[in-house]
This record gives C-alpha cells, sequence and structure tokens, in this order.
C-alpha cells in the first residue's frame, strides 16, 4: 500500500464515519455541518485522485502504512450505531467533541507521513491534505466554543461582561 492508497482508503473511512453519524442525530443544524464534513471528505479523495494521476510515476509501497492505525477504522459504532450514539449522549457538543477528536488525529496522522514521506508527490498531497485538517478543525472548535458561550451567558446586568464574537 502506498501514501495515496492509504490516504484514499482514509478519506472514504472519514467520509463514512460522518455520513453515518448524520443518520443518527435529530438536530438539523447538526445534521447539516457532519453532511459537510463528509461531502468535505469526499473532496479530500478527489484531491487525492488528481494528485495521484496528475503526478504519476511509481511510488513503492511503504510497508509500514499497514501497521499504521487509520483514524475511521476502528469506530465504536461500527458493530453497534446506538451504543456509540449513546454513549455520546445525542448531544451538538458531544458530537461536535468526537469529530473534533478525529480531525485532531487526522492533523498528526498526516503530520507523520509527511515526516516519513521521501517523494515530493507524497509531501505534496500530505501537506494540502494536513491544510484541509486544520481547517476542520478550526471550524469544529469554533463551533464548540460557540456552544460553550451559550452555556456561560446569564442574563443579568451585572453578568454582562460578554466577550465579543
Amino acid at each position: 500500500m502506498n501514501i495515496f492508497d492509504y490516504a484514499l482508503k482514509m478519506e472514504l473511512d472519514g467520509e463514512a464515519f460522518y455520513r453515518n453519524l448524520a443518520a443518527t442525530v435529530n438536530d438539523a443544524d447538526l445534521k447539516t455541518v457532519l453532511e459537510a464534513l463528509a461531502d468535505d471528505e469526499q473532496r479530500h479523495y478527489k484531491i487525492i485522485q488528481l494528485a495521484q494521476r496528475q503526478t504519476f510515476q511509481y511510488i513503492e509501497s511503504d510497508p509500514s502504512l499497514r501497521k499504521l492505525e487509520n483514524v475511521f477504522a476502528n469506530q465504536e459504532f461500527v458493530g453497534d450505531k446506538q451504543a456509540f450514539i449513546a454513549k455520546l449522549k445525542d448531544e451538538q457538543i458531544d458530537v461536535y467533541r468526537a469529530a473534533l477528536v478525529k480531525e485532531q488525529e487526522s492533523v498528526e496522522l498526516y503530520k507523520k507521513l509527511k515526516e516519513s514521506s521521501q517523494q515530493q508527490a507524497e509531501i505534496v498531497i500530505c501537506e494540502k491534505l494536513l491544510h484541509e485538517e486544520k481547517k476542520h478543525a478550526e471550524v469544529i472548535g469554533n463551533i464548540i466554543e460557540m456552544l460553550n458561550h451559550v452555556n456561560d451567558w446569564v442574563e443579568a446586568a451585572e453578568f454582562n461582561h460578554q466577550d465579543a464574537y
């Protein structure tokens, strides 16, 4: 398995993760965000395919990639979706936190792959995917922060010291 094949599989698994999660939530806004993340994972898949075709060259398989765990591969809900969702308590912030963890794991994984890559084509695609996953993590982090502001807000004049958004 080479880095392109590995990244393609990871992006497909990421898309499935977000689509499955979106199918289990009741909140329409949360469902929209999860579906948008799934769409982005599909877009990443297409980016990798294009990079693979345009820079097509012989890239040796990296046997170490077989040992590296794909961050979306071993999902708790694979066997029992309901137990997974119950564990998340079906609250928006918990779902967003779970998504943020996956995005942060993706960032770290692409960093490691970039550092271990020897070929320029591999380094370029890792940098692109790293940038994309960082954007996901930032967006999800901002959503979590906004949801936390809702919990912190108190409607009283003496507590009206809110930070500007």
